[in-house]
């Protein structure tokens, strides 16, 4: 019991940590911390005058759509100042391997490649991101299509989560700059 109340200690044994800590979160505003998502963030402003261009393959959709949900929350842009281009290049690796030289477990890696253009159509962004997701590969074949469509959706949603984080550093980065461009 002596070793759990050492490793949990509480603000009565310590009353400097709770100063402490109430001292570190006053400064914070002070450091230019800045939310990255909000209502009054430059990123927030810009992001719904990014047209997402069509992406093929059904991957492609998926990501498109999970952007437009991120990008628009009051409709699609009329007049868009940006562009945004992403290409993706799934790949799959067998993993482990079984005695009969079976796969068993399986690694899927979704490449996407973006670049966001604007309005004159020069790159003001570009860059690549990548998602690593697992599945088995079971004996039945429908069980691996589940696990592997999962896999997928996992790998769609790490991708769309990281080029939306990037897009809207680069909007909060220099809010004059990036409108002007």
């Amino acid at each position: 019991m002596k070793f759990v109340r050492w490793l949990m200690p509480s603000f009565k044994t310590f009353p400097l940590a709770g100063w402490g800590l109430l001292f570190c979160l006053t400064l914070l505003p002070g450091c230019g911390y800045q939310p990255l998502y909000g209502t009054d963030t430059p990123a927030a402003q810009q992001l719904p005058l990014v047209q997402i261009n069509n992406i093929p393959n059904r991957l492609g959709q998926q990501l498109r759509n999970r952007l437009i949900d991120r990008f628009y929350r009051d409709g699609r842009p009329a007049s868009p100042e940006y562009t945004l281009d992403i290409s993706l290049a799934p790949s799959v690796y067998k993993l482990g391997i079984a005695l009969d030289d079976s796969a068993t477990r399986a690694e899927l890696n979704l490449l996407a490649n973006y670049t966001l253009r604007n309005a004159q159509g020069a790159a003001v962004l570009s860059g690549s991101t990548n998602a690593v997701s697992n599945f088995n590969i079971l004996s039945g074949q429908y069980s691996t299509l589940i696990g592997e469509r999962d896999a997928y959706d996992r790998s769609v949603a790490q991708v769309s989560d990281d080029i939306t984080r990037r897009i809207s550093l680069y909007f909060n980065r220099d809010p004059v700059t990036a409108s002007a461009k």
